[in-house]
């Protein structure tokens, strides 16, 4: 157990290191706006893709199609259950009508592609990606459809499932990268190697775009934000821990139950944001919520692994 804990503190360590450059090269000016912008496009719609796609780049097995499945499924249920816990705190702890929503996307949608991605790769290897790839297809599909409902109530901007796929890379890979596990079918080496070096790009750049991100809000006032404690405690200590609770009498495999909690574990997604945003949410309060939850799980997901 302490030698998870001490691999978890020094994975955390390096990708803080990697936060701490994004931030100076925001704040030197070195990034902009437009430069972050392109920054996320280039993770999005390419690195993570190809990520998601390499971990799934195993010999067939029964075992390991079963355990996709059911962590598909489980990752599927914390989530929805996550939201109705968020929303049921917001309304009980007052929170304001623009704030509900933001409650209840951020309890239920963790960071588990900038966060998650680089944080699994760095404890458990591509081994602990395959399971990465399901909960982001349970994330993907959840977040673009539940996710928009909790800030559309109008249902103005609702996507189908086909364009929800076309506009969805992460999505893309995660498919493409299932129907080679299910068939046995690998790239060509020359390609396979060109598509892991682009993979590789994914865990330093989406910590350097969160910290040049984190470098545009103001700090001091964030923290003093008491309301945002609830929030980040129920997604960042309460989600995981119960996960672990009721999945450890289930979950044999250590791996997958590792990296579900872990993924529980990660602080509220940056989708938050822009849904927010863009479906006239409390955005300011999104904003703080993700920067004190990313902040705040540098000390909370080395205090989750003691559990694993």
């Amino acid at each position: 157990m302490g030698d998870l804990f001490l691999v978890f503190t020094n994975s955390l360590v390096a990708l803080i290191l990697c936060i701490v450059v994004g931030y100076i090269c925001r704040r030197s000016r070195m990034l902009d706006d437009k430069h972050t912008s392109g920054i996320a496009d280039l993770l999005v719609k390419v690195a993570m893709p190809c990520s998601v796609f390499m971990s799934l780049m195993r010999p067939f097995s029964t075992e390991l199609l079963v355990e996709s499945a059911i962590t598909f499924i489980a990752i599927c249920i914390i989530f929805l259950l996550g939201g109705v816990l968020g929303g049921l705190a917001g309304r009980a702890l007052g929170a304001t009508p623009g704030e509900r929503p933001v409650w209840a996307f951020g309890v239920a949608y963790g960071n588990v592609g900038f966060m998650g991605i680089p944080i699994i790769s760095a404890v458990f290897g591509y081994e602990g990606l395959f399971y990465v790839a399901m909960s982001l297809m349970a994330f993907n599909l959840l977040t673009f459809t539940v996710g928009v409902r909790m800030f559309d109530t109008k249902g103005e901007h609702r996507m189908g499932i086909v364009k929800l796929f076309l506009r969805t890379p992460a999505l893309i890979g995660t498919v493409a990268g299932f129907g080679f596990f299910l068939t046995g079918l690998r790239l060509p080496a020359a390609l396979e190697g060109g598509v892991s070096l682009i993979a590789g790009m994914t865990s330093p750049i989406s910590m350097i775009l969160i910290g040049a991100v984190l470098a545009k809000q103001r700090i001091k006032d964030t923290f003093t934000n008491i309301r945002l404690l609830p929030p980040v405690a129920l997604r960042l200590m309460v989600v995981p821990i119960c996960s672990w609770l009721v999945l450890r009498m289930f979950v044999t495999n250590p791996i997958m139950l590792g990296v579900i909690v872990t993924l529980m574990a990660m602080p509220p997604a940056a989708a938050t944001v822009i849904f927010a945003e863009q479906y006239d949410g409390d955005a300011v309060h999104a904003a703080q919520l993700v920067v004190v939850g990313t902040l705040i799980c540098v000390v909370t997901v080395p205090l989750i692994s003691l559990l694993l």
